[in-house]
């Protein structure tokens, strides 16, 4: 079907029709410019905790999860503190508010899939007018006497990273569109393989190369923007 674009000198011209992607994009260090996470533990728990950490997550000597429990067993401080810190030392990353009005004009399925904490993610994305996407993470309860975890309900563990994963939720969501991941670190390992797909920075990416898996890197989402334009998804 022909359509007539409006103007002094209308001319004819065929729509592009483009098939609905499902867009599954990580927060902290993805969304975000630093790691949300390492800004509070650094700012209100024990610094270079993370340091000694990260060896034995790498290893798998511990989770995802363990790591994050050890973390935040250390942080005190309030909702309105944490806020504070990751405004100033956590902005979000270049062209993430026009890629989403991009991603909604083309009808494409967005969802902010993380393993961090709602009660951080979702104050940052209305503070950017964006609180209207949908979030799937995990939350915890900060105060002055300590930070307790909630941990959301990602059913069983997963039987190829053997964790309760991504994965899970992720394919609660999709109906066999075509499926983007967005990530950088350890949790989106796993999750990343079921993607048609991938955008990945930092650890994730080198994950990926190792593994000899296909994927973009970005630095900003005017990248992720015009290599997603750059894909065959024409019917």
């Amino acid at each position: 079907m022909l359509a007539l674009a409006s103007g002094p000198q209308s001319v004819w011209y065929r729509p592009v029709f483009v098939k609905p992607l499902l867009i599954a994009c990580d927060f902290d260090g993805t969304i975000t410019q630093r790691d949300t996470l390492h800004v509070i533990v650094e700012s209100y728990g024990e610094r270079g905790l993370w340091e000694r950490l990260e060896p034995r997550l790498q290893v798998g000597e511990i989770t995802v999860e363990q790591a994050m429990q050890e973390e935040f067993a250390a942080v005190r401080a309030t909702p309105d503190q944490v806020r504070e810190v990751v405004r100033e030392h956590a902005p979000i990353r270049d062209g993430f508010g026009e890629w989403v009005d991009w991603c909604a004009g083309l009808g494409h399925q967005l969802i902010v899939l993380s393993n961090g904490f709602r009660s951080v993610i979702e104050p940052v994305l209305a503070d950017a007018g964006l609180g209207h996407l949908e979030v799937v993470a995990h939350d915890a309860r900060f105060s002055r006497e300590g930070c307790e975890l909630v941990w959301s309900d990602r059913g069983e563990c997963c039987g190829l990273c053997g964790r309760p994963c991504k994965r899970q939720p992720l394919r609660t969501r999709w109906k066999g569109e075509r499926l983007v991941y967005l990530g950088d670190g350890i949790s989106d390992r796993c999750v990343s393989l079921m993607a048609d797909v991938v955008f990945a920075r930092d650890g994730l990416a080198a994950h990926l190369a190792d593994l000899d898996v296909a994927f973009t890197s970005f630095e900003n989402f005017h990248d992720v923007r015009r290599d997603l334009e750059s894909l065959d998804v024409a019917a």
